[in-house]
Order: C-alpha cells, then sequence, then structure tokens
C-alpha cells in the first residue's frame, strides 16, 4: 500500500484505487493533503505492462480468436491491472522525469 512521505499516513486500499486513473495528476494524502505522483520506475513499470497487455491482444487477434473473447481476455486484463496497481506501484512527493 501507499505511504505518505510527509507524514506516514498508510492509505487504505479505497484510497489508493483513485492512483490508477489518475497518473499524471497528483493526488492530496487524506491526512496532511501533500500531492504524491507516482514514482518514474513505477510509471515506467505500468507503461510495460501496458505494452505487453497491447502485444497479447495482437498476439490474440492474429490466432483468429473470436472478437467477443479477445475483448472479455481484455476487459479482465484492465479490470485486474487497475485493481492490483496499488500492491505494485510506488508514491513520492515529487513529480518525477519519465526519462
Amino acid at each position: 500500500m501507499f505511504v505518505c512521505e510527509n507524514c506516514n499516513y498508510t492509505f487504505s486500499y479505497k484510497e489508493s484505487l483513485p492512483f490508477s486513473w489518475k497518473t499524471r495528476i497528483g493526488y492530496p494524502c487524506p491526512n496532511c493533503k501533500e500531492t504524491h505522483y507516482y514514482t518514474a520506475d513505477s510509471r515506467r513499470k505500468s507503461m510495460y505492462i501496458t505494452l505487453g497487455a497491447v502485444v497479447l491482444i495482437i498476439f490474440l487477434n492474429a490466432i483468429d480468436l473470436p472478437f467477443v473473447t479477445i475483448f472479455a481476455i481484455g476487459a479482465i486484463m484492465i479490470a485486474f491491472l487497475i485493481l492490483l496497481s496499488p500492491f505494485t506501484m510506488k508514491i513520492t512527493r515529487k513529480e518525477e522525469r519519465l526519462w
């Protein structure tokens, strides 16, 4: 889970989930209101996971699976990645450059 660098507040799972869809926008700590961002390493990791999911979907399309199956697999992968992101990502007070 995420921990605030300013006040050492541990975010709950419900408080951590909005980070999943707000990667470039800072998110405030519920306790001290200090804005936090994903670390550059976490954003790179997220980018590589997303790229891997896209390659998998292209591969599934290449082996001629029905569209409904590919769509279902893609939707499950997206939901899985969003729900697990609070456990796999790290945050920091400063917005870091990606490269």
